[in-house]
């Protein structure tokens, strides 16, 4: 009889044939002392998302409403994993990123984790800002109880996020900060400086920087002190 996995890893997917292949590559060959699934859960895409990702091993599920928000819920919502972590089609990761990402929840007492996100095909002024301002940021922030978080690096105990019903499906964007940010009534949050994850430049590259980082500063602010996010978000393929 096969064990059932401790940990699950869902990436949300639509349309992603050329970027899937890589970030499966990785996610698929982690080296970790317990057993994980992959779970591509597919706003059902017209492309060879699908097959690319039967084909190379992952277990798919299917969700109609195509936001981000409802991708990630209905893949946490059909995981057996006992701890839940979420990525993304155009990532790149090392082969000790799960077992790290998860190690403060298997192994204390939080309830949740995050990684940095670093350009995947960045340039220097694009890694020094990643490496030297946001990941610093972030840990600073994590300390005063303020959830920095980037979904394609985060993850949650199964039990807490079920008990806390799970992402808002509506949400295009902050879904990741509402999440933890529920998560902590329950428990410890902890931001782990050493559990990458490389992420494709695509949207920086379509947007520009301007547009990129007026976008998410002010998303962030605007969720910490209001609740609500944008309502917009353009999609990029």
């Amino acid at each position: 009889m096969l064990r059932e996995p401790e940990v699950s890893v869902v990436v949300p997917t639509y349309n992603e044939e050329k970027y899937l292949p890589r970030a499966l590559e990785g996610l698929l060959s982690q080296k970790a002392d317990f057993d994980y699934e992959v779970i591509v859960s597919d706003g059902h895409s017209t492309d060879s998302t699908v097959a690319i990702a039967k084909e190379m091993g992952a277990r798919v599920v299917f969700e109609p409403k195509r936001t981000i928000a409802a991708g990630r819920q209905a893949g946490f919502m059909s995981a057996h994993g006992k701890i839940l972590a979420s990525s993304s089609a155009d990532v790149y990761v090392k082969s000790d990123w799960l077992a790290k990402l998860v190690a403060p929840i298997r192994k204390g007492p939080h309830v949740a984790s995050a990684g940095p996100v670093i350009p995947k095909d960045g340039n220097l002024l694009e890694h020094a800002f990643a490496k030297g301002l946001l990941t610093p940021v972030a840990r600073g922030l994590s300390r005063i109880g303020i959830p920095y978080v980037a979904a394609d690096n985060m993850a949650i105990r199964a039990d807490i996020f079920r008990k806390i019903g799970g992402f808002d499906t509506d949400m295009v964007t902050a879904e990741d900060t509402y999440l933890v940010k529920k998560a902590r009534k329950y428990g410890k949050f902890k931001f782990v400086k050493d559990a990458p994850v490389y992420i494709s430049m695509r949207r920086v590259r379509e947007w520009g920087y301007p547009k990129y980082l007026l976008y998410h500063g002010s998303n962030f602010f605007k969720y910490h002190l209001t609740g609500r996010s944008h309502s917009k978000y353009d999609p990029i393929r």
